[in-house]
């Protein structure tokens, strides 16, 4: 029997790990392809291999070569994309890559539909599935408009999660409950009319029906109630039966677009009154798939028998009120709860207690861990771990000075040395010390090239004004200058890295492990000070704040000239 290999794409410990480990159980070679080469998930004992694919910037052409030459290395049956980020490149250049891989991504008519809220909604309504009371935005709206229609609070969502060209910035709800409130955002909204729409607030409880389906038939099922809530997320849900009618629900859509694969149907129900509505469809693996796995609901593994195998998998049944929880985001809403200044004494305290007895239920088999299982518990404990030090807030380990390093650097290397400026965005701190670096050792132009990059993965945007302005009186000119992502090529080709803050140090880290020992705070010039002085992003901030922050830049450069000269 021939092993087959798939290529799952993501790095989360809930719908990538717990597809990950579906495939894994049943001798399918797995290779991940994740954002951040240290996740937790990554540990799996499943992950046959791990690949890092550029991220999809500047058109994509660097991403479609590296994954057209993935594929065609690796032979993969199936590519199993788990958030939007990969599905959407895959979807888009699914005919240049080979047709002996399956990509497990909707047809058009489905992405249509559930990739784009008020396309749902619209659907929803044309098929009687209820939805919250709302409409979407017009260029003529005013105030008054949407009052007359809609009633406060009410909240404002953008049509879709993640879109082009922006496709690693995901989108968010905003809550609007004042009239004064509507009246501020209304100008800026009305901008990107199109993009727009609101809602009324329906309150309830939230709860998910996941389906896997063939050509628009429901072959599997599954749903679970939120147990614990906060902020319209949760990390903590139980089993139940299928209810009928929301069934009935989702089969009238997926029948209505033909839809094959996996997805996820975000309900609320009003437990008093019975009535629901529909929210959103997540029509990939979801955050909540760990559950309906540990109940042998085995729907990446039932997906793969049905698109790889071309065997329509049998419906599973499975047992109700059994918990699964994904415990320190569950911790931390506990902990939130907990510190709500407006939050009464006897609500806190009930709700600690329920938390805590909460906890016999994993005793008698009813509960489970998204991350931790017996038979692959190493993702588990390095969660643990980064647990405790993001808790611990400790600064990264600093043994050499930037000095030290190019002193080093000077004897081993006859070549030009080549500094990376690295900063997040690459439009404020970063492209500054670069421009000012090349003025200041322009004599030393034959032993130093400076580049400058940022670590989101976002190209050619402009400095901010006030960045602008505050260079400007300082004499450097960022007029013309275009954010830069760190790519792979910048990162093989640079000796060493200055940083300027502890998330320019995590993000590098999470991104290329292998090159953190290049990394150099630009405050450890010349010498390791017994506490890390970072230089904080000025971004959105006063022009004052900017000059000040390009003023301690310069002085980090000199300290470092100074030495050098003498040598």
């Amino acid at each position: 029997m021939p092993r087959y290999k798939a290529l799952v794409i993501g790095d989360d410990t809930r719908s990538f790990l717990a597809t990950v480990r579906s495939l894994g159980r049943q001798s399918i070679e797995v290779h991940a392809a994740p954002y951040f080469m240290v996740a937790p998930a990554l540990q799996s004992k499943y992950i046959t291999e791990v690949h890092r694919l550029p991220y999809y910037l500047n058109g994509g052409a660097d991403w479609l070569q590296a994954i057209q030459q993935l594929v065609s290395a690796q032979r993969f049956d199936i590519i199993i994309p788990c958030e939007e980020r990969s599905l959407l490149p895959l979807y888009k250049h699914q005919h240049e890559l080979p047709s002996t891989c399956v990509l497990a991504i909707p047809n058009h008519q489905a992405l249509d539909a559930f990739f784009d809220k008020l396309n749902t909604r619209q659907l929803a309504t044309q098929l009687d599935v209820p939805v919250a009371k709302g409409r979407p935005l017009s260029e003529h709206d005013t105030t008054e408009s949407i009052l007359a229609e809609l009633r406060l609070p009410i909240v404002v969502k953008q049509r879709k999660s993640y879109s082009w060209p922006d496709l690693y910035v995901r989108t968010s709800v905003k809550f609007i409950e004042s009239r004064t409130q509507l009246d501020s955002m209304l100008p800026s909204l009305i901008k990107g009319c199109s993009d727009f729409f609101f809602e009324e607030i329906f309150a309830g409880r939230g709860l998910g029906v996941s389906v896997l389906c063939q050509e628009g038939d429901v072959l599997q099922a599954f749903e679970h109630h939120r147990v614990h809530e906060l902020s319209g997320s949760s990390y903590y849900r139980k089993s139940v039966p299928l209810d009928p009618h929301r069934l009935a629900a989702v089969k009238r859509m997926v029948k209505a677009v033909a839809y094959t694969g996996v997805a996820m149907f975000e309900f609320k129900l009003d437990e008093q009154t019975g009535t629901w509505i529909l929210l959103e469809v997540n029509a990939r693996p979801w955050g909540s798939l760990p559950l309906p796995v540990s109940l042998g609901v085995d729907f990446p593994y039932q997906l793969f028998t049905l698109l790889v195998l071309k065997t329509t998998p049998p419906a599973v049944a499975y047992r109700p009120n059994v918990y699964g929880r994904n415990f320190f985001p569950d911790l931390w809403q506990l902990r939130a709860i907990i510190a709500e200044p407006l939050a009464d004494k006897p609500r806190k305290l009930i709700t600690v207690a329920k938390w805590a007895a909460s906890f016999f239920r994993p005793v008698i088999g009813r509960e489970h861990h998204d991350v931790f299982t017996w038979d692959d518990p190493r993702p588990a404990w390095l969660e643990l771990k980064q647990f405790v030090q993001e808790r611990r807030n400790s600064p990264p380990p600093r043994t050499e000075s930037v000095l030290q390093r190019l002193r080093f650097l000077q004897r081993k290397k006859q070549a030009a040395i080549q500094i990376a400026f690295i900063c997040q965005g690459n439009i404020c701190r970063s492209p500054y010390a670069q421009i000012k670096a090349s003025e200041i050792f322009l004599h030393d132009k034959n032993r130093f090239i400076f580049c400058s990059a940022g670590m989101l993965p976002r190209n050619q945007r402009a400095s901010p004004p006030h960045a602008v302005d505050a260079a400007a009186s300082r004499l450097v000119d960022l007029r013309n200058h275009r954010s830069t992502h760190a790519n792979e090529d910048l990162i093989k080709n640079s000796d060493l890295f200055i940083i300027f803050d502890k998330k320019n140090y995590d993000s590098f880290q999470a991104r290329y492990p292998e090159r953190v020992n290049d990394v150099f705070f630009i405050s450890d010039a010349v010498e390791i000070t017994p506490k890390l002085k970072i230089i904080d992003d000025p971004d959105g901030l006063s022009i004052e704040i900017f000059q000040k922050t390009y003023l301690e830049i310069d002085g980090f450069l000199y300290q470092i000239l100074s030495e050098i000269e003498k040598s």
